[in-house]
């Protein structure tokens, strides 16, 4: 059985984020019960609670990237960020080595575009 891609991308975060000097609790939910609730909820004791969708971009043959959101990860993070909850969604681009943080009013955009 191999691991996903996903997977991995997180458990280097959360090794990352725990052995960092700002201490931070990271878990990974996996939820069949809420579809769309993001992959981490986060705490750290100067900004609280925040949650942390993790996507890693796939890319065609052609090398074009994209990041792949579903309709119910839309919709969570959508009401959420309307109402002023901590959301944000974590890319990691294995092909380039490059990892960056965006906030869930950029999910639409990642979404229909092209990630490169």
């Amino acid at each position: 059985m191999s691991v996903k891609t996903e997977t991995n991308f997180y458990k280097s975060l959360k090794k990352f984020l725990e052995s960092g000097s700002k201490k931070y609790i990271i878990n990974r939910i996996e939820s069949y019960v809420t579809p769309g609730f993001p992959d981490c909820l986060i705490y750290h004791n100067d900004v609280g609670f925040f949650t942390l969708e993790l996507k890693v971009v796939r890319r065609n043959k052609k090398g074009i990237g994209k990041v792949l959101i579903s309709p119910f990860q839309m919709a969570w993070n959508t009401i959420h960020m309307i109402h002023g909850a901590p959301v944000f969604i974590l890319i990691h681009d294995p092909g380039r080595g490059i990892t960056k943080l965006f906030p869930s009013s950029k999910l639409l955009e990642l979404r229909d575009k092209d990630y490169d």
